[in-house]
Formats: C-alpha cells, sequence, structure tokens
C-alpha cells in the first residue's frame, strides 16, 4: 500500500482574480470542486488507502467540506498549517501521518492523465528514492525544464522563465520513499526549488506521459480547464 498526499494549503494569489473567495483546491471546475477531480483519480488506484490532504490557507473551508464526507473508500485525514510551510514543508509535515514506505504526492492545483498503480509499481521497480511525472511540452518556460538521460534517470531540474521551447515539465505528481522526509525538520521550504535539486545526488526517474494535463493557478489556464477537463 501507498499513502498518498495532496498539496491543498497553498495562497494561490495570482488566481484570486478568478477565485476570490476560495482556496484554490475548491474552485469550480464543470460545477464540482478541483480537488473532487484528483480524489476520484486517487479513487481509481488500489494502490491508495490513506489520503492526507495537506491544508493551510482557508483550511477551514476545505476541512468543512470533506470531513467526514464519506463519499471516498480510502481515509481521509488532515495535515494543518498553522504557519506557512511551503510545498516542501507541508510535504515533510503530512509525512508525519503516513505508515507506508512509499509516499504518492500530488499538487492540488494540476491534473495529468496517469495510472497512479503503474507508477507506484514503476518506482518499486526503478529502486530509486524518488520517481516524478513529466509531461512534455512545446515551451517549458512557465514550468522549468527537466533533464534525463538515456535511461530517463532525472540530472536537473531548469529555472523557470528560462526554459524556452520543447521538453519535459514537472507535472506535479510524485513517488517518494517516505525515508526522505523521515530526519527533515518542519520549516518554510520549497519542494521545486528547496528539495529536488538536491534529491538528483540521490538518484531518481522520470516516469514520462504525453497525455492531458493542466494546471489551474493562473486565471487563463481556470478557464481553459472547464473546456480542457470537461468528462473527467
Amino acid at each position: 500500500m501507498t499513502d498518498a498526499i495532496i498539496l491543498a494549503g497553498g495562497l494561490g494569489t495570482r488566481l484570486k482574480r478568478a477565485v476570490p473567495d476560495l482556496p484554490k483546491p475548491l474552485a469550480q471546475v464543470n460545477g464540482r470542486p478541483f480537488l473532487d477531480l484528483l480524489l476520484t483519480q486517487i479513487e481509481r488506484a488500489d494502490e491508495v488507502k490513506k489520503v492526507i490532504l495537506a491544508v493551510g490557507y482557508r483550511s477551514e473551508q476545505i476541512i468543512e467540506q470533506y470531513a467526514n464526507c464519506g463519499r471516498f473508500s480510502f481515509e481521509l485525514v488532515f495535515s494543518k498549517e498553522d504557519e506557512p510551510l511551503g510545498t516542501g514543508g507541508a510535504i515533510i509535515k503530512a509525512s508525519r501521518l503516513t505508515r507506508t514506505n512509499e509516499l504518492l504526492v500530488l499538487n492540488g492545483d494540476s491534473y495529468v492523465d496517469i495510472d497512479i498503480d503503474d507508477l507506484i509499481g514503476f518506482h518499486r521497480e526503478s529502486g530509486a528514492p524518488f520517481t516524478i511525472v513529466l509531461k512534455d511540452a512545446d515551451d517549458c518556460r512557465r514550468y522549468g525544464k527537466v533533464g534525463v538521460n538515456n535511461e530517463s534517470r532525472v540530472i536537473s531540474f531548469g529555472e523557470k522563465d528560462s526554459a524556452a521551447g520543447p521538453g519535459l515539465i514537472n507535472a506535479g505528481v510524485y513517488v517518494f520513499d517516505r525515508a526522505l522526509f523521515e530526519d527533515e525538520a518542519e520549516r518554510n521550504l520549497s519542494l521545486e526549488t528547496g528539495l529536488l535539486p538536491d534529491y538528483v545526488r540521490y538518484g531518481g526517474y522520470g516516469y514520462i506521459v504525453h497525455g492531458r494535463f493542466i494546471d489551474i493557478g493562473i486565471p487563463e489556464t481556470y478557464r481553459e480547464a472547464q473546456q480542457y477537463l470537461r468528462g473527467i
């Protein structure tokens, strides 16, 4: 089994123009909270029996909506930040509520078509301490380009705004060995810039996908998501 963490605590500063009164994961996409799409995707995975929602900004709204909701077969619990911890700090804190050797981690503001059970199986077979889902993109500037070698081993993480042109981007889904976080202190820390570049030295693999991917982090892509995710 693999416990899952969904990062649902960010401020969503750029999206506030379009969704001023809700935390980003509760932004409505085709009449349902975006977070529902992620939880439903996890529901289809046989491997996941516990999901931790790492909440912070307007956490009471997320907790009110999902506490004791009874709509999912897995256990659903909350890891609440008393102060902003960043994506890395949120994972470290939430990992204290997990028990499995691997952790599935998903960004709470992006969706990618993926078979979660297959991803977890890939991670186990690789024997590496982390696996990151990568998506091919025509222009990587908004996300930064992730470099891999011929064996799909991750070798670099590029900076945003400087990675023009096609390449592979971070799709916001990971599998980590839980041991990576056991000795980490809870602090304000970014996963993308504070932890992942350091983890490259341990060796990790990219799980490359070519299907549907979108994030709702800015008003433009949030509007696009209404049509792009129709039917999911």
